[in-house]
């Protein structure tokens, strides 16, 4: 109890509009009202800055194709990053510091994680660059591409308002259960508002043992009165019950290439999971509604 009042004054002092927003959220019904309240008109020409015209022999699916098959499915799973721009990420994540499980008081060069690892005395899980990111013209361009934009529009039926993003590793490590919960490695939903999407690109090869990251088809919009009333609570369910209840035909997992990208509605139950054969390099971003002076990540 004590825990669940810290969190309530933490929301309380930092923005009063999330503390109202997280209750309210967390159920369907309200969440697809405040979008029916939009009134969101794409642009006549959209041009993709970022990514291929095409993932293989596929041409890529125009925003309103995406958005809709979102609406449906709660992801989407095709885009691919243009060579040049997954280069400049890369270059990024090789040549900034990032933070030994996001702690700002541990960084360390990606090429010096071995020894860092020995010096600590500890696995690392995870590491982030923080807000270094903001800094790397390639995300910006992502950031600001309009066809992504007209895609989180679309699917909000408001202008999309950038949020927030996340440049991080995932390492194979040892995870306890509550790691797993802290590190977003078990089945959950995010509510940073009354609707949002994330994109996800991988910027290294991802298969089984990768740590790829998983969906719940569908969960976006049809989920149990009693999971809708808990909200991010449904993080606490064993990740076995939720597949039971919801239908293990349902379970989407995603892998594939460097610049891989898919997007998804975070309400929708989802997870990323643990690599156990190579580490994963993750860049996410994620667009709303509202903008607010705190979020959950």
């Amino acid at each position: 109890m004590t825990k669940k009042i810290q969190s309530i004054l933490r929301l309380l002092r930092g923005d009063p509009r999330f503390l109202v927003m997280s209750w309210l959220a967390r159920f369907i019904a309200v969440r697809e009202w405040v979008a029916d309240r939009g009134r969101y008109q794409s642009p006549a020409v959209i041009d993709a800055t970022v990514t291929h015209p095409s993932a293989g022999a596929c041409p890529l699916e125009s925003s309103g194709q995406v958005a809709k098959f979102i609406q449906t499915h709660g992801y989407y799973v095709g885009f691919s990053l243009q060579d040049s721009i997954l280069q400049d990420l890369l270059t990024f994540a090789e040549t900034t510091p990032c933070y030994a499980n996001r702690d700002s008081s541990l960084p360390f060069y990606i090429k010096n994680k071995d020894q860092f690892e020995q010096a600590l005395g500890a696995p690392l899980l995870v590491a982030g660059y923080l807000d270094t990111h903001e800094t790397c013209d390639a995300y910006q361009k992502l950031k600001t591409d309009p066809y992504l934009l007209d895609v989180a529009s679309q699917y909000l039926n408001h202008s999309a308002v950038y949020m927030r993003g996340e440049l991080a590793w995932g390492f194979p490590a040892p995870n306890t259960q509550a790691e797993k919960v802290k590190t977003a490695r078990v089945f959950h939903c995010d509510i940073n508002d009354f609707k949002t999407i994330k994109f996800f690109f991988y910027l290294t090869d991802v298969g089984e043992g990768e740590g790829p990251h998983v969906y719940i088809k569908g969960t976006h919009r049809n989920r149990r009165l009693g999971h809708q009333w808990i909200g991010q609570g449904c993080a606490s369910i064993d990740d076995e019950a939720l597949v039971e209840t919801y239908g293990r035909d349902r379970v989407h997992v995603v892998t594939g290439p460097a610049g891989l990208g898919f997007a998804g509605d975070p309400y929708c139950l989802h997870k990323g999971t643990v690599p156990h054969d190579q580490s994963r390099l993750l860049l996410q971003l994620e667009f709303g509604i509202y903008p607010y002076r705190i979020w959950y990540f």
